[in-house]
């Protein structure tokens, strides 16, 4: 068992161009994202089983922040030329992953994750 805290803040501006429809009506604009940042803290549960593999799953909680503002003002979109802060729409998930020997020094972490949907993905490590 143990606990694990993260958090992440982004010293650099994002920029990019979007473009759709709004009630019929196409637009263009640039979208700039400032103060990203996020916070999470969790608690994991680990267990090794025959062959070396090693399960793990748990609780986390998450928050994440930026602020975002829209490069001209599009009716009916919630972003405006003025800033618009975003926040991510749930706070609470769990993961789960698996941890196994390959080879001589390489492993297998696949891992997943649940909040407001499911993510998943590995990687394959070797140490030396």
């Amino acid at each position: 068992m143990g606990a694990f805290v993260q958090g992440t803040y982004f010293f650099r501006s994002f920029t990019d161009e979007v473009s759709g429809t709004s009630a019929g009506i196409p637009y263009r604009a640039f979208l700039r994202v400032d103060d990203l940042w996020d916070a999470n803290f969790g608690i994991g549960f680990q267990a090794t089983v025959p062959c070396g593999i090693r399960l793990y799953a748990g609780p986390y909680v998450y928050y994440s922040e930026a602020q975002a503002t829209l490069s001209t003002n599009v009716p009916g979109l919630q972003f405006s030329t003025a800033e618009t802060t975003i926040k991510n729409k749930t706070n609470a998930g769990g993961f789960a992953g698996i941890d196994m020997p390959l080879a001589k020094g390489f492993r297998l972490n696949v891992e997943g994750q649940y909040a407001e949907r499911f993510s998943a993905g590995g990687a394959i490590t070797y140490t030396y």
